[in-house]
């Protein structure tokens, strides 16, 4: 019996910023912090102390490697692709697209008999690009392909010739388990947090019901109905990553971890009864967290809570539908998670439709307040396939779409250009971390 080679391809430009392909719903950034010593600092730390492939990435080769009829392999370096790939798979984003195109093209023109699947958050509105260049192309999830398909040569051959795949059926426990282990080769790392010894991205629910999908991706890909894997299959996939890789640090890629309470009282309930044997970190929505959950998020040795603050100004926030608390509900909730020795990351966003030099200097001076343990600063970015990118498309000022990092400024601002924004941006981490400085 022939066995046909797989490859899943990750690449990335060459860049002196770390690009991350996992985050902003896959669409990736690019972490090029603004202007000055202590942004370019943060920059290069981040550089070198932070790296993941995207979970669809990961979860694609596990999903091959269970159906054992293809030998599945995985690399981040176009130029081992060659004539014994039969299939190829590359993981698509906004921050790489033209460099992924490019790689997509080369490979056609030496290697032509090879069929080539795009997929990804981006992909979808960029799929005349790859179709263009004789590539099929995977709408959704696509790690949910053996679910929605079955998948062998042959079938995969029709679907190549389909060019474009759609995926529908979507149910979290039948996933195989994810091989983060050395059998695929994919690494990452974690430094920032403290994860010297490796630690592995996992998803428990995936969508998000938010008024802010206005102009988040995360909803592009994974739709704003949740979809929760059950807690036994996640704690299955913990124990299995951990006794084939010896990994303890957990880090949850939900888009909003604890947004159904009751899902999330159980899934916490089974982690506290791991007795402290990993740590984990989540990102959530702090509307979700009151005092009862920060002590349960700590019994089960959650380290590390991120949030969306977004701006201190109610105004900024409301121009595009960004729903959160007051300020003074923010800082009990921040301090639930304090009291109960949970270390807090809040992310905020400049240069939003309705901010000035003054919106930012109150933000900047309310975050220096919250006192959370490290703050992420970025440049609000009208996202292609997005609400406010189909309403506000006139405004779009910069056509090159891997500027669309989170750390440009891409439209037309009534205060800022793309000089000034940046400045501002150096502005929120320098005085940010300065003001970290004098407390220590």
């Amino acid at each position: 019996m022939t066995t046909f080679n797989v490859v899943i391809l990750d690449a990335y430009k060459p860049s002196r910023y770390r690009i991350s392909k996992d985050t902003c719903g896959g669409y990736g950034t690019e972490n090029d912090f603004g202007y000055g010593f202590i942004p370019n600092m943060l920059s290069f730390v981040a550089k070198h102390s932070l790296f993941w492939s995207p979970l669809a990435v990961l979860n694609l080769i596990s999903e091959f490697k269970n159906n054992n009829l293809f030998d599945t392999t995985y690399t981040s370096n176009p130029e081992s692709i060659g004539e014994s790939t039969d299939y190829l798979f590359i993981s698509s984003s906004i921050v790489c697209c033209n460099y992924e195109l490019e790689v997509v093209k080369k490979i056609k023109q030496n290697f032509p008999k090879i069929k080539i699947f795009a997929f990804g958050s981006f992909v979808d509105f960029y799929k005349d690009r790859y179709l263009e260049l004789g590539a099929a192309v995977i709408i959704g999830e696509p790690e949910f392909l053996f679910q929605n398909y079955k998948i062998d040569s042959k079938n995969l051959n029709l679907l190549f010739a389909n060019k474009i795949i759609s995926i529908t059926k979507r149910d979290p426990n039948n996933l195989a388990p994810p091989l983060w282990s050395t059998e695929t080769d994919v690494h990452s790392k974690n430094f920032l947090f403290g994860y010297k010894n490796g630690y592995a991205p996992i998803i428990a629910t995936r969508g998000c019901p938010y008024s802010c999908y206005e102009y988040c991706v995360y909803p592009l890909q994974q739709g704003r109905k949740i979809n929760a894997a059950d807690p036994e299959k996640i704690i299955s996939d913990i124990e299995f990553i951990n006794t084939n890789t010896k990994i303890k640090n957990f880090v949850y890629r939900d888009p909003v971890f604890s947004i159904n309470r009751k899902y999330t009282d159980q899934l916490v309930s089974a982690m506290s009864k791991l007795e402290n044997k990993y740590e984990f970190t989540i990102e959530t929505h702090l509307n979700n967290i009151d005092s009862q959950l920060a002590e349960d998020f700590s019994n089960a040795n959650i380290k590390w809570v991120k949030f969306g603050i977004e701006s201190a100004i109610d105004d900024v926030k409301s121009n595009v539908n960004r729903y959160s608390l007051n300020n003074d509900d923010q800082f009990k909730r921040v301090e639930y998670c304090r009291n109960n020795k949970i270390k807090t990351v809040a992310m905020y966003i400049l240069c939003q439709p309705d901010d000035n030099f003054e919106t930012h200097r109150k933000t900047i001076e309310y975050a220096k307040l919250l006192r959370t343990n490290l703050a992420q600063f970025s440049i609000f970015t009208p996202y292609p396939g997005t609400p406010y990118y189909k309403k506000n498309k006139d405004l779009i000022n910069d056509f090159d779409f891997e500027n669309f990092n989170q750390y440009n400024l891409v439209f037309k601002h009534n205060i800022f250009n793309k000089d000034s924004a940046k400045r501002e941006l150096g502005k929120a981490y320098s005085k940010y971390y300065l003001n970290k400085l004098k407390v220590w």
